[in-house]
């Protein structure tokens, strides 16, 4: 008996879109876009960085569908007790909350689109992004984000920073990026791109997988982000690490 593919659950998602995917043949994997997306007050992409490539076959079927990108962000973002880093301590600095509600955290997923730069996998984590991978993935988010009208973009890593301005440069669209606040060893990036037909406020972090301060991050993602999502909102940390924001 052929074995059921476990595919992303649609009531999740906003599937308006993927008319649009389907048409780009640059794009390996369709972004994961939230089922409440397209009514959110500002819309924001999230964009990570890397798929690293894990030595079973499964990994080669899932990204040889279009749905690859989703099945994994739904299996790391949705299933709220999996402790996945990159979408855990995202979380906990929106939120400004140690532990998060599961109401929260299906808000902010199903509220915003999900992407990742770099459009294949990396053989595993010692292995970094070239530039001409960076180039090409800013390409592809510049478009994305003409399509899915977005306003503002969280990014995850600073190191990408220089190829956006080039990519942007060869677009003939305006870029501004400068260094914002430190924390730790890493300086965020901050900026905004203007197509002339629309703006979109950036802010790049440090990546959430490792070595991050939800509480630092945090607040600097308050100062230059709207983080209303759904019908949450970050709000101060209470004195048991809990976060208000209902």
């Amino acid at each position: 008996m052929q074995q059921l593919l476990k595919l992303p659950n649609v009531s999740f998602l906003d599937l308006s879109y993927d008319h649009i995917f389907e048409a780009r043949k640059s794009l390996p994997w369709w972004p994961w876009v939230g089922s409440q997306y397209a009514a959110s007050t500002t819309k924001t992409m999230v964009l990570g960085e890397s798929i690293y490539e894990w030595s079973d076959k499964n990994f080669q079927e899932r990204y040889a569908r279009t749905t690859g990108l989703r099945e994994t962000h739904e299996r790391h973002a949705l299933r709220f007790k999996r402790n996945s880093p990159y979408v855990r301590n995202i979380e906990r600095a929106i939120f400004l909350a140690s532990n998060p509600k599961d109401e929260q955290k299906r808000s902010l997923w199903t509220s915003v689109a999900y992407h990742n730069l770099v459009l294949e996998p990396l053989r595993d984590i010692e292995h970094r992004p070239s530039q001409g991978q960076f180039l090409k993935g800013w390409a592809e988010v510049l478009d994305l984000c003409g399509l899915l009208s977005v306003q503002q973009l969280l990014v995850y890593g600073v190191g990408s920073a220089s190829a956006l301005r080039e990519v942007a440069l060869s677009k003939n669209v305006s870029c501004r990026i400068e260094k914002g606040e430190k924390v730790g060893r890493c300086s965020a990036r901050r900026g905004l791109i203007d197509t002339g037909d629309s703006q979109i406020k950036l802010l790049f972090i440090r990546h959430p997988s490792e070595f991050f301060s939800w509480k630092r991050w945090g607040g600097v993602i308050h100062e230059n982000l709207a983080v209303q999502f759904g019908d949450y909102v970050g709000a101060a940390p209470t004195s048991d690490g809990g976060g208000g924001g209902i």
